[in-house]
């Protein structure tokens, strides 16, 4: 998805959402399976683009700690797959402060910075 398709479909979604909510005082809201499967797609490619999940939350008009249980409970199903990686270019316009330095981000936003390859892949069994 490019960020400006990004943009189409996460207005998409919020209107989507905030026409399903107007359920009226009191009724529990549950979110359609189609649409929970939507929001969380969209809401894995923010989140490997280094997006903060309130940050998607909020643009989505969900609660945070909603779109986390659901992201944790699709997490949970695709656990015992392959893993996504991605290789991208530096962010300061591949200009690396230490050639031999690699940084890792996980999907839950933490950032490491100048790593040599025997760490990162240290790191990457670890938390993979």
């Amino acid at each position: 998805m490019e960020s400006e398709g990004l943009e189409g479909v996460c207005e998409r979604l919020r209107q989507e959402v905030a026409a399903e909510l107007v359920t009226g005082p009191g009724k529990r809201w549950r979110c359609p399976a189609g649409l929970k499967s939507r929001i969380v797609s969209y809401a894995r490619v923010c989140r490997e683009r280094g997006e903060p999940l309130g940050d998607i939350s909020g643009r989505l008009g969900l609660v945070e700690s909603t779109l986390a249980r659901w992201l944790r409970a699709d997490r949970r199903e695709l656990a015992a797959g392959f893993r996504s990686v991605s290789i991208v270019a530096a962010e300061d316009g591949g200009h690396f402060q230490d050639a031999g330095s690699f940084h890792l981000v996980t999907p839950g936003g933490y950032r490491v910075e100048g790593l040599d390859a025997q760490t990162l892949a240290f790191l990457l069994r670890l938390v993979g």
